[in-house]
């Protein structure tokens, strides 16, 4: 890969100035020029560096994992190109997720980390927030992708179906229903139930399947995390219904697992920027989380 001096000093500043214009005239050369450059060292990395839809000019996943490079290593140029490579691998750079609580501690916790641990030079952080509050951080440029259940359907946005999560009931072993292989939505709901919070698509799902079988249901208790929800079953404060895949990443072993006798299929979905999206890093991301 070959990336020289020249267009790393210009990448920079259209960087920091988050404009062709306001970097050309920082740099005393034309706004063709600026464009120029940042799209030869694109088609060199063959990752996008910067999002031009309608009228922006916002760096990329990408393009931070560089600047911060540049940032760290101007004086070797060398460890530029070493950092530019492993970006456009996907093998390098800085990934910024927000996931819904549903899933964040446990399918993309585990995806992250066997990412990390697979490459050094990759870092994934990880956020937990609601459906509206992930696609907003995303629009607005604090994170690079969401994982939810919803499809927003922006036109703007590609949305990645991942899996549709099989949901299974827990219950403390001291429970009279602990020994059954299946319950119905009536006999769960005998006894008050732990569930996420009002604003989780989990939730939503959990309480529709209860109206579609006309059963009522009491909430004893709320918590962020379906790992939460575990551990306080686990110490027979109640009844929760939990993707099935937290069961595997808990050390908890205080609890009986049932299935469900009526239908609760709940899909996740990663969503991205069009021009994002197929940015290497998070295409990495996508195939792991297919896999979990």
């Amino acid at each position: 890969m070959r990336i020289t001096a020249r267009q790393i000093e210009i990448f920079q500043m259209a960087f920091r100035q988050k404009s062709t214009r306001k970097a050309a005239d920082a740099l005393y050369i034309s706004q063709p020029a600026i464009s120029r450059v940042v799209a030869e060292l694109e088609a060199e990395m063959g990752v996008p560096l910067f999002d031009r839809a309608g009228r922006k000019f916002e760096p990329t996943a990408a393009a931070r994992s560089l600047y911060t490079a540049v940032q760290q290593h101007y004086q070797g140029l060398g460890r530029i190109k070493d950092t530019a490579e492993q970006i456009a691998s996907g093998t390098g750079g800085h990934l910024r997720v927000a996931a819904v609580p549903a899933v964040a501690d446990t399918r993309v916790a585990t995806a992250a980390g066997i990412l990390m641990a697979q490459y050094e030079s990759l870092r994934i952080d990880v956020d937990v927030l609601n459906e509206q509050a992930g696609l907003a951080a995303m629009r607005e440029g604090r994170v690079d992708c969401a994982v939810v259940s919803s499809d927003p359907g922006d036109p703007n946005l590609v949305c990645t179906r991942l899996a549709d999560i099989q949901p299974t009931v827990i219950v403390p072993p001291n429970d009279p229903i602990a020994s059954a292989q299946k319950i119905s939505p009536t006999d769960l709901a005998a006894c008050p139930q732990i569930m996420l919070p009002v604003d989780s698509p989990f939730r939503r799902a959990v309480e529709h399947m209860f109206d579609r079988e006309g059963v009522s249901f009491h909430v004893r208790a709320e918590a962020k995390t379906q790992t939460a929800l575990v551990s306080m079953v686990a110490q027979g404060a109640g009844r929760a219904i939990v993707d099935e895949g937290v069961l595997s990443a808990s050390k908890e072993t205080k609890i009986a697992s049932l299935a469900l006798t009526s239908e609760l299929i709940w899909p996740i979905r990663i969503i991205a920027s069009s021009v994002s999206h197929n940015i290497p890093g998070l295409q990495r991301l996508v195939a792991e989380l297919q896999k979990t």
